[in-house]
């Protein structure tokens, strides 16, 4: 795993506190530890424990690791994790989740009901068929922030009486990006616990 981190690798960063969650990328690797640059400042400490993840050519690589010094809130180094975890091939986890939404684009408002989410986009099941590649503005609650996303459906599937369609993300902020990485992988570590 170690040959995963190499300077200049980008990897999304969790601690605890979602406001916590960036990208860093790898500035220097050696013996026992290595550091990251933050591209936001964060509020980290040392023996705080962290949470770190990125795509590779093997899969997500995930692992938990411990903060061993902080620089001006920018600068970390890390002690090289015990374990880690390749979780999946897709660039960002995917978990089910049976929620209800509405799908908004003009004046037209279409109830859906999400099947699964991930980062990059979602499945919903409607009774009204969408259009592809048009975009439906909508909002979700994710553990109490409201997180606002436009999703354009890449692929329908007719179901008797209801649709199935399958779409990707356009122009969800950052901050709304990372919350749902964030919940997705807290989800999937508890379903995995299980």
């Amino acid at each position: 795993m170690r040959e995963q981190i190499i300077e200049n690798r980008e990897f999304n960063i969790l601690s605890r506190s979602i406001d916590n969650a960036s990208v860093c990328i790898v500035t220097g690797v050696f013996e026992d530890y290595f550091t990251v640059k933050l591209y936001s400042k964060g509020k980290y400490e040392i023996d705080e424990t962290v949470e770190l993840f990125t795509m590779t050519d093997k899969g997500q690589l995930y692992f938990e690791t411990i903060v061993k010094d902080v620089k001006d809130n920018e600068f970390i180094s890390m002690w090289y994790p015990i374990n880690y975890k390749y979780l999946q091939r897709r660039e960002y986890t995917r978990i089910n989740l049976e929620k209800e939404v509405y799908l908004t684009s003009g004046q037209q408002n279409i109830k859906a009901k999400i099947i699964d989410i991930s980062a990059g986009g979602l499945k919903v099941v409607t009774n009204e068929q969408l259009e592809l590649l048009k975009s439906y503005d909508f909002s979700i609650d994710i553990e109490s922030k409201e997180v606002k996303c436009n999703f354009e459906p890449i692929r329908i599937e007719a179901n008797g009486s209801y649709f199935t369609a399958s779409g990707r993300f356009n122009n969800i902020n950052n901050y709304d990006r990372i919350a749902l990485v964030q919940f997705c992988f807290m989800k999937q570590i508890e379903n995995s616990n299980l």
